[in-house]
C-alpha cells in the first residue's frame, strides 16, 4: 500500500553534501537506497523531483530539476522519514530480537550527528565502524547539526552516514 503524497518505488530523503542539500526521491528499482548506495558497481544515484540548495543558506534555491544524479562519494549523509527505509534488504543485521541500540556521536561532512546503531549484542560497535565492508552505515533516530550553522539541524527516523567521510566516531 502506497503512503499518503509518496510515488511508489520512489524514496524522498536529504541527501547532504559538505555544502549543498539535495531534496529529491530516489528511484528505487525495487532494491533499498542502502544497498544502492552500499554497491560498489555504480558511482551515482539517480533522483528524480530534486531540489538543490546550500547548506549555509538553504532558504535559497539553486534549482529544481525533474531527474538527476549525485555522486555517491560526495554524500555524506542521507537523511529518510521512517527507520524502515534505512534497512538493507537483508534487515536481520539491523533489526531482531538480539540487537541492541548503540549510540553514537559522529562528525562526517560538516555535521555532528547522534544517533543509534543496532547491532547483534555480540557485535563490537568501534570494530563494526572501522571495518565494515559497508560504505554506508543506518543509524536510527538521529540528528545532524550543521557545525558551521548550528541552527540548521536535520531530524529522522533513519541517516545514512558515508563512512570515508568520517572523522570522529564516539560510543556513548
Amino acid at each position: 500500500m502506497q503512503k499518503t503524497g509518496r510515488r511508489t518505488g520512489f524514496l524522498p530523503g536529504e541527501f547532504l553534501t559538505r555544502t549543498y542539500r539535495i531534496s529529491g526521491e530516489a528511484d528505487l528499482h525495487g532494491e533499498p537506497l542502502l544497498d544502492q548506495l552500499n554497491d560498489l558497481n555504480t558511482l551515482f544515484v539517480q533522483l528524480e523531483r530534486m531540489y538543490v540548495s546550500p547548506l549555509l543558506d538553504p532558504a535559497t534555491l539553486t534549482g529544481n530539476y525533474e531527474i538527476g544524479n549525485v555522486r555517491k562519494d560526495s554524500i555524506g549523509l542521507v537523511v529518510l522519514s521512517q527507520v524502515e527505509e534505512g534497512l538493507p534488504f537483508r534487515q536481520g543485521k539491523y533489526m531482531g530480537r538480539d540487537t541492541v541500540d548503540n549510540n553514537l556521536l559522529i562528525v562526517a561532512a560538516g555535521f555532528e550527528i547522534q544517533g543509534a546503531l543496532r547491532l547483534h549484542r555480540t557485535v563490537n560497535v568501534i570494530n563494526f565502524v572501522r571495518t565494515t565492508p559497508e560504505q554506508f552505515i543506518p543509524l536510527f533516530g538521529a540528528t545532524a547539526t550543521l557545525t558551521a550553522r548550528r541552527s540548521v539541524v536535520f531530524k529522522g527516523g533513519a541517516m545514512l552516514v558515508n563512512r570515508d567521510q568520517i572523522e570522529v566516531f564516539c560510543v556513548n
